[in-house]
């Protein structure tokens, strides 16, 4: 067997199902290689070269493959030859499909060359002879040189098997993981010993959160529309703004421990607004909705179009649906234009007639036992106008609204007790009222002079009063939500919401400082035959008390100025 035909290298890579080697001059069979070994021993001349344990080449070599392919045949017989895909001799695995391809590869090959092609053997039994001429007591000093017993390899050898496949890769992912959990605990040790803290689920919660408080928030805060233009968009970028600073802080893993909790708290704080402002928002919308009714007399522009609001009071307690008598009785005539508020006032008991009842005629007051259309249609016929607009409230109404904004301050031209409140002293001066005070104090009448006429002048006081504060942005910001809560289910009115929030929106762009004018309309005393209870007290109309009525309604719809005497009651100035 010569080098030409199997170098001694290929043992290193040897498989029984690999073809054979070209076989030139003679037919050899796989242990040739041994021997070499005997015939090279017998050949060697001691006068030329003295024995120095040395095999094929003058190297230890061949001796070393002999041992590999040594111990790759015991490896085999303890394993199943079907369980076996493949093996190679101390070097690496090679799996049963790769070897499949390499035979594919080559056997087309050797067909076309006619070579003869060898089955794939079942792994032999090795058996080793080595003649008696051969000292094998070279490779044991070998062995020796090298710190190891050829024994003691042997049976080491034999006792551990070679790693399989599935091994190796358990051992490849234990070291990834080994290596992971290394560097996740350096890194964390410098944040620690730096200062910085990782980022945790309650951040990336806390981040949720927030996001989705600003959305909600701003979409209510647009469909609202409450706000101006140029206010809502200062708002949103300032939000923006807040918004990627404080999740930039509480996200960003670089942020020192003092840094994240002060923007985790501000976060917190703004979450709360944001809940707030939202509730507000559909709070608003809500009462807006189920307060209003159905206008087909409302005016096309609201924040540009004088109109006129008839505010009827009913002497009843309870949800608005309650009928009774209308004691109060108001016709506000607003000019959003030049921020001009007239209140004309008409006495309960004045003597009007109803167009929906034939013209009857009756005591203002008993149109409250109809509806609230007969009673806005009897001021329409007395006064002349149009009335755009209602506003229905009672007792409760009163009451409920003025605690909601934290009581009024009235001023009053007397010092007196109420009738309705005996143990309360109503001093000359302002005074603090809450909606119990407040509403005794529209109500009485008996205890001045001039009766009737003294309560309109202190019904009016008491809604001056109410407008003042409730149109104060402290007061709408504190207790608005209260005021909405406590009014639905004793208000009517027939502002639709989207008036209502213009009128809002006007008041935030512009801030006008209104100017609020009185006027009442007077009468005679008499008895009449009434239309609901027969002869009964009526204040007789007094028709240069009613024009003057109507003169001043119409300046204010005209966009003239007015002016107020001593006594508050305004009069048209003379050019």
């Amino acid at each position: 067997m010569t080098d030409k035909d199997w170098n001694p290298d290929d043992l290193l890579d040897f498989h029984y199902d690999h073809p054979a080697p070209r076989q030139t001059e003679k037919k050899t069979d796989d242990f040739d290689i041994f021997d070499e070994f005997d015939a090279l021993e017998l050949k060697k001349e001691s006068s030329v070269k003295e024995r120095s344990g040395r095999g094929l080449d003058d190297s230890f070599d061949s001796y070393d493959e002999f041992k590999r392919y040594e111990e790759a045949g015991k490896h085999s017989q303890e394993k199943p030859v079907e369980s076996q895909s493949a093996w190679s001799f101390g070097v690496h695995e090679r799996d049963h499909a790769s070897d499949s391809d390499r035979r594919q590869e080559i056997a087309p090959k050797m067909e076309h060359k006619k070579e003869p092609k060898i089955e794939p053997q079942i792994e032999p039994k090795i058996e080793t002879k080595i003649e008696d001429s051969y000292d094998d007591s070279i490779f044991a000093e070998y062995d020796r040189n090298h710190g190891v017993s050829h024994d003691l390899v042997e049976e080491k050898d034999a006792q551990k098997p070679m790693p399989s496949v599935k091994e190796l890769e358990k051992l490849r992912e234990a070291s990834k993981e080994a290596h992971e959990r290394y560097k996740s605990n350096y890194i964390k040790g410098h944040n620690k010993r730096a200062g910085k803290q990782p980022l945790s689920r309650w951040h990336k919660l806390l981040t949720v959160v927030y996001t989705i408080a600003l959305a909600a928030f701003a979409g209510s805060m647009t469909i609202m529309n409450v706000l101006p233009f140029e206010m809502l968009i200062a708002l949103y970028v300032v939000l923006a703004l807040i918004s990627l600073l404080l999740i930039y802080q509480t996200r960003r893993k670089s942020i020192k421990k003092w840094g994240k909790r002060l923007a985790t708290f501000l976060a917190l704080l703004l979450v709360f607004f944001y809940g707030v402002g939202t509730a507000y928002a559909m709070g608003t919308m809500s009462f807006l909705k189920e307060t209003s009714v159905d206008n087909s007399k409302a005016v096309a522009d609201i924040t540009k179009e004088p109109f006129n609001v008839v505010i009827t009071g009913m002497d009843v307690r309870g949800e608005i649906d309650e009928q009774g008598r209308s004691d109060v009785n108001m016709v506000l005539t607003v000019n959003s234009e030049n921020a001009t508020m007239l209140m004309t006032s008409i006495p309960r008991d004045y003597e009007i007639y109803m167009p929906d009842h034939n013209n009857e005629m009756d005591k203002l007051t008993h149109t409250g036992f109809y509806s609230v259309e007969t009673t806005i249609l009897s001021e329409e016929d007395l006064l002349d106008i149009n009335a755009n607009y209602y506003v229905k409230v009672n007792f409760t109404t009163v009451e409920k609204f003025i605690d909601a904004i934290g009581g009024v301050d009235v001023y009053s031209e007397y010092e007196f007790n109420p009738v309705k409140m005996k143990d309360w002293t109503v001093k000359e001066g302002m005074n603090h009222m809450n909606g119990k005070q407040a509403l005794a104090f529209a109500r009485e009448r008996k205890a001045f002079p001039t009766g009737d006429n003294q309560r309109i002048k202190n019904q009016q006081a008491v809604f001056e009063a109410m407008f003042k504060k409730a149109t104060s942005s402290r007061t709408m910001i504190l207790h608005y939500n209260r005021i909405l809560t406590s009014l639905k289910p004793y208000f009517e009115m027939s502002f639709s919401s989207k008036e209502i929030r213009k009128l809002a929106k006007m008041q935030l762009a512009k801030f006008p400082k209104w100017s609020i004018y009185k006027n009442t309309i007077v009468g005679g005393d008499g008895t009449l035959n009434t239309y609901t209870a027969g002869y009964a007290y009526v204040m007789t109309q007094d028709p240069d008390s009613i024009n003057n009525a109507k003169s001043l309604i119409n300046a204010v719809m005209n966009g003239q100025a007015l002016a107020k005497d001593d006594d508050g009651v305004a009069y048209i100035p003379e050019e």
